[in-house]
């Protein structure tokens, strides 16, 4: 049981890891890259402002990432909407090398550490079972962000026009639907997002260093290619499938864990050979979480 529910609590953390990407991507058809540095940002500030209420530092790490998306938006990602795609992924990976050597200057090099919510790192005995708190916190969080965000892309106005960017962004230019507006409160939600998942992680792995983030969004990455790009619940279960294999890999294979990554390239290959568009691709339009 502890086990299934470590399995559900990572998939459900690359999920939403998945998520921010597939938003950016789904309006800007852009590969953020820098998302890692959002994620890392808001380790960070939960780290340092360990000695606040929980949820006074999650709010300030909240608003910190949200504010890093905008900004990057504003002052890179603006300026080079006309050129390439080419241009603009190159642009996103120089962002976030650019990025973790700047969190490696006002940071430092070192890992910096603090016990965030220290209460999660408990467990419970259920039905003769110890599962930990991290777990049941992780996997109820993870399921009232999806639902939120379902809510958003189903039922209001904003989702309405990210759906229409999605499959027409010229079109719905067109239809009066405001490009920069839109394009910003996407890279604000993932900003969010990005914050839920550094919260999740620095509770586990309280270790925080420039590149914090950088393995997490690159698993994401492989999970929206699998799950289907164009997307957001394909991103979401892609995500999921991803984290899902990878934790049930690192419980089962013992000793031989040190090829979990190995097997888990092996089922993206498979999966992507039947699906070579992804598990939830049918079309441009993106669909519902």
């Amino acid at each position: 049981m502890q086990a299934v529910l470590d399995a559900i609590s990572l998939g459900g953390t690359y999920a939403l890891a998945a998520l921010g990407l597939g938003l950016v991507f789904g309006v800007l058809k852009l590969v953020n890259f820098a998302h890692a540095e959002l994620i890392t940002i808001a380790a960070y500030i939960m780290v340092i402002t360990n000695d606040l209420p929980l949820v006074v530092s999650f709010l300030i790490a909240a608003l910190s990432a949200t504010a890093l998306a905008v900004l990057t938006e504003l002052t890179v990602y603006r300026r080079l909407r006309g050129t390439g795609p080419a241009i603009m992924l190159i642009a996103s990976f120089g962002l976030s090398v650019g990025l973790q050597k700047s969190f490696e200057l006002i940071f430092g090099a070192l890992p910096r550490s603090a016990a965030v919510a220290p209460w999660m790192t408990g467990s419970i005995e259920m039905a003769n079972l110890n599962i930990t708190i991290a777990s049941l916190v992780t996997v109820g969080l993870t399921i009232f962000i999806l639902l939120a965000m379902g809510y958003l892309v189903d039922y209001t106005t904003l989702g309405l026009q990210l759906r229409a960017a999605s499959a027409d962004f010229k079109t719905a230019r067109l239809l009066g639907v405001r490009s920069n507006r839109l394009i910003t409160s996407s890279f604000a939600i993932s900003g969010v997002l990005a914050a839920f998942v550094g919260f999740i992680v620095v509770v586990e792995n309280p270790q925080v260093e420039p590149m914090f983030g950088l393995n997490i969004t690159i698993l994401a990455l492989v999970g929206i290619v699998i799950g289907g790009i164009s997307s957001l619940r394909g991103c979401a279960l892609g995500g999921f499938i991803v984290g899902f294999i990878l934790s049930v890999l690192n419980t089962y294979l013992g000793n031989a864990r040190v090829y979990a990554y190995s097997y888990l390239f092996m089922a993206v290959v498979i999966i992507l050979l039947v699906r070579p568009g992804g598990i939830l691709s049918k079309g441009n339009e993106m669909e519902r979480v």
